[in-house]
Order: C-alpha cells, then structure tokens, then sequence
C-alpha cells in the first residue's frame, strides 16, 4: 500500500476566494494528488499525495498553468523581519509627512514661494488646480454627504473650499496637498499592518500530526477533532 503524504506548499499571486479555487483544482488535476486546502490568508496549499506517482515539478506546472506560481520558502519572513518592514514603513510615512510641512513652512512661508505663486498664475487658473487636484477626495465627500455621513476629509475640504472663497486659492492648494499626503501615510501603515498580519498567519502551522486507530498521520489542521 503506498504511503499517502501530506505537503505545504506556498502560492503566490493570490488575492481572492476564487483564486484558491483555481489553484485547488489545478493542484487537484494532477495525478496522484488525493486532497487539496488552499488558504488565501497563509497563501498556502496543503496537499495530500502519493510520492510515487507525482513530483514537484508535476505540481508546480499545474499552479503556473493557472496562473499562480509556487512561493520559495527563503522568501518566507521571520517575525522579526516582518516587525523591522513594519517599522520601515512607518518611519517612511511620519518622515514623508514631517518633510510636507518642512517644505510648505520653508519654501512656501519663508521664502515667499506661496506668494510668488499668486503673482504668476492667474486666480481661475489657481482655482481650477485646486479643484482639479481635490476632486477625487471632494467626490468621496460629497457621496459621504449624500448618504448622511462625515469622514475624515469633511472639515479639511470645507476649510479648502472657504479658502477659495475668500480668494487665498494657495490656501487651498496647501490643504489639498496634505489631504493627499494624509491618504497616502494612511495607505501606506495599513498596507504594512495588513501585511505584517499576513505573514504571521503564513507561519502557523496549516499541519498537524496525529494519532487514529494506532496509525500517525499528518493532516490539515482544520480536520483536527477533539481528542485526536
């Protein structure tokens, strides 16, 4: 009788439900494959096979062919690589935000560049930037406000179109400037929180090995039953 294994097997390229699917039956279409669990939180496959009749390499062709690839293991993460990429990150986002107001506060009030701007573009034309570079975040407002809601930009827009009103379009400009400098530190930390989570779900172990009936056996820590 041979002996059925159980594999990991890291994939990579997915970002959805049905892409486990796929790469389930890919994996599943391969001879010699008896069980596949794919989980797109830990991006990895466990399988069950038999050794004797199929290879890696049977199994990393099925992946590709779906359109995935299989991750290599020295790309795995420890937690203190994924605690150091965090805090790069954040360092990144602060530095960015602090060097934004170093810049408006230099060049645009000490040196006058602000002003300067006033003198050479005309007022619609300032206006119209103003505008042009806020309406993604005016159009999150106004849909925010059609639905009753307030959110993080309500004020800072209101303040941008007040500045406008009042003729101060650099104003404005300044405050857009920092709205879109605020989306992107936001974007930025919870891309590296979402990442960092993903990496420690990746190192739990997806296999358990038990005993049933006086046999050992390695399965899917899902299938894992009181008092096994």
């Amino acid at each position: 009788m041979n002996q059925i294994q159980t594999i990991e097997i890291p994939i990579a390229g997915m970002d959805c439900t049905e892409c486990t699917q796929h790469v389930q039956h890919a994996i599943a279409g391969v001879n010699g494959v008896k069980k596949v669990d794919v989980f797109l939180s830990s991006e990895k496959a466990i399988v069950q096979l038999n050794p004797s009749v199929v290879n890696m390499a049977e199994i990393r062709t099925a992946v590709k062919n779906a359109g995935y690839s299989i991750a290599k293991d020295e790309e795995e993460k420890t937690p203190n690589a994924m605690l150091a990429d965090f805090s790069r990150r954040m360092f990144t986002a602060f530095g960015l935000a602090f060097g934004a107001v170093i810049i408006i506060v230099v060049l645009g009030e000490w040196l006058g560049w602000l002003d300067g701007l006033t003198e050479f573009i005309p007022f619609p034309v300032g206006v119209a930037l103003v505008l042009l570079g806020g309406a993604p975040i005016f159009f999150n407002v106004i849909r925010a406000a059609l639905k009753k809601q307030v959110i993080a930009h309500t004020l800072m827009s209101v303040g941008a179109i007040a500045a406008l009103v009042v003729g101060e379009w650099t104003t404005g400009m300044v405050v857009i400037f920092f709205m879109h400098i605020g989306n992107y530190t936001e974007r930025l930390t919870a891309e590296g929180a979402r990442r960092a989570v993903k990496d420690l779900t990746a190192m739990a172990p997806q296999i358990a090995r038990v005993e049933r009936d006086g046999e050992e056996k390695e399965i899917p820590i899902a299938e894992v039953e009181m008092n096994d």
